[in-house]
C-alpha cells in the first residue's frame, strides 16, 4: 500500500494555534491598554500645561 505524503507536512491542530495566539493576547491586551493610559494622560498635562 502507498502512502500519500502531504507536501506541505503534518497537518497542524488548531488548539496550538489557538493557545500561541491566547499567551500573546495576554501580553499584548494589557500593554494596549497602558500605552492608551499613558497617552491619555500626557495629552490632559500637554492641555493643562498651556493655562
Amino acid at each position: 500500500m502507498r502512502v500519500l505524503i502531504s507536501p506541505r507536512g503534518p497537518p497542524r491542530t488548531r488548539t496550538a494555534v489557538a493557545t500561541r495566539s491566547r499567551s500573546m493576547s495576554r501580553y499584548v491586551a494589557p500593554l494596549g491598554f497602558t500605552l492608551a493610559a499613558v497617552w491619555v494622560a500626557v495629552v490632559f498635562v500637554l492641555a493643562g500645561g498651556g493655562h
